[in-house]
C-alpha cells in the first residue's frame, strides 16, 4: 500500500495548523479592529478581543507579540490596501480630473466597505497614539506626493495653497464616515447608502472639476 496513504500531512505539506494559524490570525484582526476603533488603544481588553474571535487570549502574544503589535498590525492592515489601491488609480493613464476622480472613488469605496477604519484613525488621533507618526510617513507621505503632479500650476488665490485643497477634498469624503449617527438624525436617512455614497462620489468630483476650471481660468493669478 502506498506510503502517503498513511501520511497524516496534506497534500501541501502541512497539517492543517499553518491555515489554522492564519484565520486565527485574521479573526483577531478582525476582532481587535472594531475593539480599538470603539475603544481605542488602551481601553480595549486583550481578553475581550480574543474572546470575540472565539479563540484563548494566549494567542495574541503568540501571533503579534502584544497587544501594541497587534494593535500596530491592525493599522498597517488599514492603511496598506488603502495606500496601494490609490497609488495604483492615481498612477492609471488619463487626464488629471480623471485620475483624481479614481482616486475619489476608490476611497469612497475602500471606507464603505471597511466602515470601522475612519473611527479607528480618528481614535488614535483623539489619543495621539505614537504610533501615528510612522503612519504618516509610511503610508500618508507617499499619497501627497502622488498628488502634487496633479496641480502644476500655483494656486488661485481663493483657493489657498495644495494643502488647503488636499484638506477639504479629504474632509468631504470622510466626514460622512465620522458623523454618520449625528448626519442621519440630522436629514432623517441612511448618509452611507449605496445611492447616498454614489451621490457624494460626484458631488466631490464636481468640487474637484470646479477647482481644476478655476486654476485654468486664472493660472498663477
Amino acid at each position: 500500500m502506498d506510503s502517503h496513504l498513511h501520511n497524516p500531512l496534506s497534500a501541501s505539506g502541512t497539517d492543517g495548523r499553518e491555515e489554522r494559524g492564519d484565520r486565527t490570525a485574521q479573526a483577531l484582526l478582525e476582532s481587535a479592529r472594531s475593539a480599538f476603533a470603539v475603544h481605542g488603544f488602551a481601553g480595549a481588553s486583550v481578553r475581550d478581543i480574543a474572546g470575540d474571535a472565539g479563540v484563548n487570549p494566549s494567542l495574541v502574544r503568540y501571533h503579534f507579540g502584544s497587544k501594541e503589535g497587534l494593535y500596530r498590525r491592525v493599522l498597517d492592515s488599514a492603511m496598506e490596501g488603502l495606500r496601494e489601491r490609490l497609488l495604483a488609480a492615481a498612477a492609471q493613464p488619463g487626464a488629471p480630473r480623471q485620475r483624481i476622480h479614481r482616486v475619489i472613488g476608490l476611497y469612497l469605496e475602500h471606507l464603505a466597505s471597511q466602515r470601522d477604519i475612519p473611527r479607528l484613525i480618528q481614535r488614535a488621533l483623539l489619543n495621539r497614539e505614537p504610533y501615528l507618526r510612522e503612519l504618516v510617513s509610511n503610508y500618508l507621505q507617499p499619497l501627497l506626493q502622488a498628488l502634487k503632479p496633479f496641480i502644476a500650476t500655483p494656486l488661485h488665490p481663493r483657493l489657498g495653497s495644495l494643502e488647503d485643497v488636499i484638506i477639504s477634498m479629504f474632509g468631504a469624503i470622510i466626514a460622512p464616515f465620522l458623523y454618520e449617527p449625528l448626519l442621519v438624525d440630522l436629514f432623517d436617512r441612511d448618509v452611507l447608502s449605496e445611492r447616498a455614497l454614489e451621490k457624494r462620489r460626484r458631488h466631490i468630483e464636481a468640487l474637484v472639476d470646479l477647482t481644476l476650471d478655476e486654476l485654468l481660468h486664472h493660472p498663477g493669478a
